[in-house]
């Protein structure tokens, strides 16, 4: 299917700042109890960041709001 996992950094998280604004980056949910995505040679909460999927085309959806944009 190619999609991949992507999240980008909340305005309001302490980490923002570590990415572009609004860039969004590839993730991976992993096992730990607190910070559930890796990504960005990081690890962050769910509460810090916005979850989307990045299709085979490029295009990312945003899973908050369902909007579609270029990755």
């Amino acid at each position: 299917m190619g999609q991949q996992l992507v999240a980008r950094i909340k305005r309001r998280s302490k980490y923002w700042g570590q990415t572009a604004p609004n860039q969004w980056f590839d993730v991976h949910v992993v096992e730990d109890t607190s910070y559930r995505l890796r990504g960005n040679d990081n690890n962050y909460r769910l509460d810090d960041v916005i979850i989307g999927v990045r299709l085979a085309n490029g295009f990312i959806v945003d899973l908050v709001n369902g909007k579609v944009s270029r990755g």
